[in-house]
């Protein structure tokens, strides 16, 4: 499976123990990281933003900050960093029939679930849970995580934003030293992160002066790349017939003893020796079902 992000691992594993919905248990534990941060010298965001849509008084008594609400709650000025931090971090909206709160591009928030069961097509809709950048090169890559209101089930693609790249590319001259950077393999240029945005396959910690080079993608695939990765290797991996082809012998071992017959094999009664026959009468232990009998059975439930 593709990897997620710490986000929705945590949410997995609150969901578990305490029987949450994936929706709430998201929400909770972005709520928490929320939270957290607003404790920190640290803004939430990557630049001083005057938003042009402020959140409604249900929104503010879900915490729902301004931020929160997309690239819609940003001015026309607002800078590329500034709209790919807005489209990383905005608050899922739980009611399918609503407006997601994404920017909107490439979203299938309340589409009808696909999901084929043996009674029919499930009729749920889709709930558009999470967006972050789902590759290590593409800029414009990224990756969406959508949930069913019916049958829960979750469902992950990439999408390609050209009008909301995740990061640029500069020269090392234009570094202050607190970029998250990727190499580019030339010299004099990187791939940098914008600030504030979540991409699953970079430590959340910039680099520092004993870290050594730009982060390797060869160590850091994409979700795609590892479910490509895991696909492959299940297509290499040989039948469990063929793996013990070399283990079986059609010989005799010499390293085992042959059974010899018991010299008491023969000394068993004799036929005529058994006494009379049993006057309990034979029972079919297991009757062949006739079709009146397939009439009364229930159908299987699953």
């Amino acid at each position: 499976m593709p990897k997620r992000n710490a986000e929705q691992k945590a949410a997995w594993a609150l969901k578990e123990t305490e029987g949450l919905d994936y929706q709430d248990a998201l929400r909770r534990v972005r709520a928490e990281a929320a939270a957290e941060s607003a404790t920190t010298d640290a803004p939430s965001a990557p630049a001083a933003v005057v938003y042009v849509l402020q959140p409604t008084a249900a929104e503010t008594e879900l915490g729902i900050r301004a931020e929160e609400l997309g690239i819609r709650g940003l001015p026309e000025t607002a800078t590329p960093a500034q709209r790919a931090h807005a489209e990383a971090v905005w608050r899922p909206n739980e009611d399918p029939a609503a407006p997601c709160r994404c920017s909107g591009i490439r979203c299938h928030h309340g589409e009808t679930c696909e999901v084929e069961f043996s009674d029919g097509q499930c009729d749920g809709r889709l709930i558009h849970v999470d967006r972050h950048p789902g590759s290590m090169f593409e800029l414009t890559a990224w990756y969406d995580t959508y949930e069913c209101e019916g049958c829960r089930e979750t469902f992950e693609t990439t999408v390609t934003l050209t009008e909301i790249p995740w990061g640029e590319v500069r020269t090392r001259a234009q570094l202050d030293g607190t970029e998250r950077t990727l190499s580019t393999g030339t010299d004099d240029r990187v791939i940098v992160i914008f600030d504030g945005i979540r991409h699953p396959n970079f430590p959340d910690s910039t680099l520092g002066e004993d870290d050594g080079d730009e982060l390797d993608p060869d160590t850091h695939p994409t979700p795609e790349e590892e479910w490509n990765a895991a696909a492959d290797q299940a297509d290499e991996e040989p039948l469990a017939e063929e793996h013990q082809e070399d283990g079986l012998d059609d010989g005799p071992r010499d390293d085992v003893d042959p059974i010899e017959p018991s010299e008491d094999y023969d000394d068993g009664p004799d036929e005529n020796e058994l006494g009379p026959p049993s006057r309990v009468p034979a029972v079919d232990l297991d009757p062949q079902s006739t079709a009146d009998d397939w009439s009364l059975m229930e159908p299987r439930s699953w």
